[in-house]
């Protein structure tokens, strides 16, 4: 019982970062892509935000996926019997 209980929590804990990794994501791109686009600089002939709404999203979910691998946790999903989760 207490090994589930572990279990659950550390699964509760992966979903609460992912959530708060996936509203990150949604903030940053929404402030990157039309936060900018009343900005009037241009890299290499296209506006600002469509650079940073491409090239610094990319980056961005690149960072938030090494974070959310890095604080991964192994969390076993069979019972402790070895069965599987079908009985």
């Amino acid at each position: 019982m207490q090994d589930e209980k572990k279990a659950a929590d550390a699964i509760a804990r992966e979903a609460r970062r992912t959530a708060a990794a996936g509203v990150l994501f949604a903030v940053l791109w929404t402030a990157l892509g039309f936060g900018l686009a009343e900005v009037d600089v241009t890299v290499a002939g296209f506006p600002l935000w469509a650079i940073t709404s491409t090239v610094g999203v990319l980056i961005v979910g690149a960072v938030l996926a090494v974070y959310l691998a890095c604080t991964a946790e192994d969390v076993p999903l069979d019972d402790r019997h070895g069965e599987g989760a079908a009985r």
